[in-house]
C-alpha cells in the first residue's frame, strides 16, 4: 500500500511541476522589452511592429520603450502588452509576409514599416483584415490610400518640403535656389517638386534644376552646372536618403567647385553619419526633421530624451521619437475603446486629437495624415543642433 501511495505521490508532484513550468512559459511570452517579466499571468493584449534595421532602425529603441513603460504602469486598463517583433529586412514581400503572420497570431494593431513602400502594401493588407496600422517613419502622402485603416506617424513629404521652402524666403532671406534630386527615388522627387513650387509660388527663383542616380560617388558635372549660374544661387535643396547626398554637399564645398550657397534638406538627413560623411562642409546647412534631443522639449519629451539615453547610451534621433509617439498614440487609444476590437481601436486611434508626447500632433486629417509638429536642424560646430520648432 505504501508504495503504491509513493507512486501516487511522485505523480502528483510531476504534474504540479508541469503545471508550473507551463506557467512560467505563458509569462515568458508577455515581457517587457527590457526582460523583466510580468509577474501576473494575465492575457496579453498583442501588437505586432514590423521594422527595417539599421536604417533607421531607432523605431525598435522608442516603440520598446512605449511598450516597456506602459507594461511598468499596468498596461492597458491591467491587461500586459505583448509586441510582437518583425524584422522585414526592407523587403516588401516579407514585410507583407510578416503582416499576415502577425494578424493570423491575434494582433490587435500593428505598428510600422518604416518606409513608404513596405507600408503601402502592409497598409492593403491591414485593410483586407480589418486591423488598423499606424506607420514609424513613412512621409509618402499614398501610404493611406488603402482605406481608413491606415494612419501615418510621421508628417508628409509636401508639408515638409512646403516648410523648407518658407523658411528659406522668410526666414533665411534668400531669393534664389538650385535643386538637386536623386532620379528614380520618388522621396526625392516628391519633396524636390513641392519646393520648387512652393519657393516660386512665394516669390522666389529655382534657377537651375539637376539630377543624379542612386549610388552616385561623383557630382562634379551637376555641381559644377549649378557653380556656372549667374548671378549665384543662395540656397540648394538636395533632399535625399541614402549616403550620397551628405557627399554631394562635401564636394560642392570643396576648392574646385566652392559653391557658397547654404544647403537644405529634409528628414532625410537625420542620419547617425551625417557629418562623418560631410564633414565641414555641412556647417551651417538646415534641414527638416521630426524631433531634436536638445531643442524645446516639453516634460514629457524630456522624460523620454532622459529614459531613451539611460537604456540605450545614446540620445534619440527622429526615427526614435516616431516609434515611441505611434505606440503610445495607440496605446492610449487601445486605451479608450471599451470593446477591444480593430474596428473600435481605428476609431479611437483617428479621434486622438492635441496629443503631447515626444512630437505634438494636432490631429489626423481626412485622409489619416498626421498633422504635427516639424523641427529644423542645422549643422554647426560639427554637429546637428536644434534651430527651430514648428507646431501646427
Amino acid at each position: 500500500m505504501l508504495r503504491y501511495i509513493t507512486i501516487f505521490g511522485i505523480f502528483i508532484l510531476f504534474f504540479l511541476m508541469s503545471v508550473f513550468f507551463l506557467s512560467c512559459n505563458r509569462v515568458q511570452q508577455a515581457v517587457t522589452p527590457d526582460g523583466s517579466e510580468i509577474l501576473d499571468d494575465k492575457e496579453t493584449i498583442k501588437i505586432g511592429f514590423i521594422y527595417s534595421p539599421p536604417d533607421p532602425g531607432t523605431t525598435r529603441n522608442g516603440t520598446e520603450l512605449a511598450i516597456a513603460l506602459a507594461n511598468e504602469t499596468g498596461g492597458i486598463n491591467g491587461q500586459p502588452i505583448e509586441l510582437l517583433i518583425r524584422d522585414d529586412k526592407r523587403d516588401v514581400l516579407l514585410s507583407v509576409q510578416h503582416a499576415e503572420a502577425l494578424i493570423a497570431g491575434g494582433v490587435s494593431a500593428i505598428i510600422g514599416p518604416d518606409y513608404s513602400t513596405l507600408a503601402l502594401e502592409v497598409g492593403a493588407v491591414a485593410q483586407r483584415h480589418g486591423i488598423p496600422m499606424i506607420t514609424t517613419y513613412p512621409t509618402n502622402p499614398d501610404v493611406p490610400r488603402n482605406g481608413n485603416f491606415s494612419f501615418m506617424g510621421a508628417y508628409i513629404d509636401p508639408y515638409q518640403a512646403g516648410i523648407m521652402a518658407e523658411f528659406a524666403i522668410q526666414e533665411l532671406g534668400v531669393l534664389t535656389a538650385a535643386v538637386l534630386t536623386e532620379t528614380g527615388n520618388a522621396y526625392s522627387e516628391g519633396l524636390s517638386n513641392v519646393f520648387v513650387e512652393d519657393f516660386t509660388a512665394q516669390g522666389g527663383t529655382v534657377v537651375i534644376h539637376q539630377f543624379y542616380e542612386t549610388g552616385t560617388t561623383d557630382f562634379t558635372q551637376q555641381l559644377l552646372a549649378i557653380a556656372a549660374v549667374e548671378p549665384t544661387v543662395d540656397v540648394v535643396f538636395l533632399p535625399g536618403l541614402g549616403s550620397e547626398f551628405p557627399l554631394a554637399v562635401k564636394q560642392a564645398k570643396s576648392d574646385n567647385i566652392g559653391i557658397l550657397a547654404i544647403f537644405l534638406g529634409g528628414d532625410g538627413w537625420d542620419r547617425p553619419d551625417l557629418v562623418e560623411i560631410g564633414g565641414m562642409a555641412l556647417e551651417g546647412s538646415f534641414f527638416a526633421n521630426h524631433f531634436s534631443s536638445d531643442g524645446q522639449l516639453s516634460e514629457t519629451a524630456r522624460q523620454f530624451v532622459d529614459a531613451y539615453t539611460e537604456k540605450y547610451g545614446i540620445a534619440p534621433d527622429g526615427p526614435a521619437a516616431l516609434g515611441y509617439d505611434a505606440a503610445t498614440i495607440l496605446i492610449e487609444a487601445i486605451r479608450r475603446t471599451t470593446d477591444l476590437t480593430p474596428a473600435a481601436i481605428r476609431d479611437q486611434i483617428e479621434a486622438t486629437q492635441d496629443y503631447r508626447g515626444v512630437t505634438i500632433l494636432s490631429h489626423f486629417d481626412e485622409n489619416r495624415h498626421a498633422v504635427m509638429s516639424l523641427v529644423i536642424n542645422t549643422v554647426k560646430d560639427g554637429k546637428i543642433q536644434f534651430h527651430q520648432l514648428i507646431i501646427p
